[in-house]
């Protein structure tokens, strides 16, 4: 097993490999050396901050490693986040010590490790239903309340931020909490700091923010106050939207959750998670894996195949270029690639079911476009074509008509409501063929796209009747 330094920690980048050997000084006056084994990495940021999981003397703990010019400052905002927290009265786990690492440049945070915990953001997706999500959520405003009354604000709210352990709910990430009074937090900084909170919720949970609130007006004592509610959504729904368009843009860069990369005649962007030598043999050159994969479609504007991916099965749709006039009506587009990649993005983002995108690539010739590619996991599953063939379709047509509320709720469009776009999954219904949708800003616009979407939707079902007005009854 590697032991490892600063330096190493720096060198390796993203590619610090688990488990290995740190040696710390314990900083308390009186040194002491720790051995910790690093047993789970849970968070990189490369030649800057690791947390992960480590052992020492038969305990676990959960290590926060900071590395490079900045770690003592870093280190030093941590603790006084941690002393915030437990200032205002709010569970968090104990920071246990405090250590250098045995080379310059390096300090290690070790905190109480609470196992079988899950985040906020893990139990809800878990939930069963609307009711037990919002339930979840109503479990943290308490705790907001009580960090606002202590007078600290989560600079960067989100709810990996909140930990459930034994039905008890934790706050961590003191890095990005401040203590800026030594009074509560006044109503305008809560308002904007509670609306960042909302924000990261499905925009369907809006119509539930009053009751909600009722929990943490209840600590703050704040009288109850509709013009409070109006400027809270107006302020969700800006956060909401400020929010998705920054993580838009990160998903056509380098960066944690993405490897990319740029030559003069290709450019190419992959999920990390999926990234690989095999992957990217693969991304190198898709038509061989399309050759020797199975043909779904092969028409004149796309091509779609299913392939075996290095981690299981992928989708590979490739926009083709039907003539040079097409192909020069397109060099200085975006693909429609580009768009199937952000828009199912901007779907994961809303929490709207969609299949998971996993790569893009464009063919270039400089800043000029060609062909594209998208490339997305495998969905099992028969498309909403077989519905009417189906004895007892009910589940189906419920879960179709959830999504399109949330398209709706979304502001959201798709441009092309065939019954062959929903894909009906064990998990429910999926959309896809994503390069139509649009989202929409204009009520008017959004109203006059929607109808439209609604009359192709509706259009799949004209020889079943009975089908059309089970969808028309349940859309309103």
């Amino acid at each position: 097993m590697n032991n490892l330094d600063a330096d190493s920690l720096i060198r390796a980048g993203r590619e610090v490999k688990e488990p290995f050997q740190l040696s710390v000084e314990k900083i308390n006056g009186k040194v002491s050396v720790v051995e910790l084994t690093v047993k789970k990495i849970l968070r990189l940021l490369p030649a800057k901050r690791i947390v992960a999981v480590a052992e020492s003397g038969g305990r676990e703990y959960l290590i926060k490693i900071f590395v490079g010019r900045s770690s003592k400052r870093y280190m030093r905002r941590e603790i006084s986040g941690v002393h915030a927290i437990e200032d205002s009265g709010v569970r968090t786990p104990s920071l246990e010590w405090q250590a250098r690492l045995r080379s310059k440049g390096g300090y290690v945070l070790a905190f109480e490790y609470l196992e079988n915990s899950s985040s906020l953001s893990d139990v809800i997706s878990g939930a069963a239903n609307d009711a037990e999500r919002i339930r979840l959520i109503s479990k943290v405003l308490p705790v907001l309340a009580s960090l606002h009354e202590g007078g600290v604000i989560q600079n960067d709210i989100h709810p990996e931020n909140f930990l459930f352990h034994n039905d008890l709910v934790y706050t961590i990430d003191g890095g990005d909490v401040s203590r800026r009074w030594t009074h509560p937090v006044g109503e305008t900084r809560s308002i904007n700091n509670l609306a960042l909170f909302f924000a990261q919720f499905d925009a369907r949970h809006d119509s539930v923010t009053d009751d909600l609130m009722e929990a943490y007006r209840q600590v703050r004592a704040w009288p109850d106050h509709p013009g409070r509610i109006k400027r809270l959504a107006y302020l969700i729904n800006k956060k909401r939207h400020q929010r998705k368009e920054n993580y838009i843009q990160k998903v056509f860069r380098e960066c944690t959750q993405f490897a990319a990369g740029r030559t003069f005649d290709r450019f190419w962007v992959c999920d990390r998670s999926a990234h690989s030598e095999a992957m990217a043999a693969l991304l190198a050159d898709p038509d061989a894996a399309m050759t020797e994969g199975k043909i779904l479609k092969d028409g004149n504007t796309a091509t779609v195949a299913l392939v075996d991916g290095p981690q299981g099965a992928l989708v590979i749709k490739r926009y083709n270029l039907k003539s040079p006039g097409h192909h020069l009506s397109r060099m200085f587009r975006k693909s429609r690639a580009w768009h199937s990649w952000a828009n199912a993005h901007r779907l994961q983002f809303l929490g709207i079911n969609t299949v998971k995108p996993v790569a893009l690539i464009e063919e270039r010739i400089g800043i000029l476009r060609g062909r594209a590619y998208f490339i997305t996991e495998y969905v099992e599953g028969p498309d909403a074509t077989v519905l009417p063939e189906r004895e007892d379709p009910a589940s189906d047509i419920v879960s179709i008509v959830e999504l399109l509320k949330s398209l709706s709720a979304a502001g959201v469009t798709h441009g092309d409501l065939k019954a062959s776009n929903f894909l009906l999954a064990r998990s429910g219904a999926v959309i896809i063929d994503l390069d139509s949708m649009r989202e929409h800003h204009d009520p008017k616009e959004k109203r006059r796209a929607e109808v439209k979407d609604l009359k192709r939707f509706l259009k799949n079902w004209e020889s079943t009747p009975q089908m059309a007005e089970r969808f028309s009854d349940l859309l309103g």
